[in-house]
């Protein structure tokens, strides 16, 4: 984990989750320059961290894919770190996400953040839609433990997917003959259960 600067006057880092709030009259257009203004406000204020949460088939929130936000507020901010706060990683294929934010750690290295979390973030039938079946969040610390495989390029040799890369990333960089990123995004698990607390330990 990358040690923080601290700045500004507080005893302590401060950051910010944006639920990317929305409702009747506030079109998605609005929410999300808000978002950016927000995001360019904290850094420019010495914030920690940004993060945004995925939600979906909400009428009140605007963010299904914070990884396209985070693409976006690198080019909008300087220093502040840029997450999801969290990746719904049972909705997504762990070699997605690797590679999304490898690319994302790319362009605003020692910036990105990837915080996991196992619930929908939606309903039932959107659950459904998203191909998530019943017992994905049981499958979910096997699936944080591909995610880091992919990320670190760490599968033993045995494993199903030890010839399969995400890119960019440490095997592509050992294969082009340059340094691996000193800089890869920081992994959190979230939750509020000793579950959660557990498996980040």
């Amino acid at each position: 984990m990358n040690i923080p600067n601290y700045s500004g006057n507080a005893p302590f880092v401060l950051s910010v989750l944006d639920n990317a709030f929305t409702g009747v009259g506030h079109t998605s257009e609005n929410t999300i320059q808000e978002m950016i203004a927000l995001a360019k406000l904290a850094d420019k204020r010495g914030f920690e961290r940004f993060w945004m949460s995925e939600h979906h088939a909400m009428p009140g929130a605007a963010v299904p894919s914070p990884q396209m936000m985070v693409a976006r507020l690198t080019g909008e901010t300087e220093s502040i770190r840029l997450g999801a706060g969290g990746i719904m990683l049972p909705n997504h294929v762990p070699l997605v996400v690797a590679e999304q934010f490898g690319m994302l750690d790319a362009m605003a290295p020692g910036r990105i953040d990837l915080g996991l979390g196992r619930a929908p973030g939606t309903d039932c039938a959107t659950a459904s839609a998203l191909r998530r079946h019943k017992a994905a969040s049981d499958e979910f610390p096997q699936q944080v433990a591909e995610l880091l495989g992919f990320l670190q390029n760490s599968f033993p040799k045995d494993h199903p997917y030890n010839a399969v890369h995400a890119v960019p990333g440490p095997w592509q960089a050992e294969q082009n003959r340059v340094p691996p990123s000193k800089t890869p995004a920081d992994v959190w698990i979230l939750g509020s259960s000793t579950y959660s607390a557990h498996l980040a330990a």
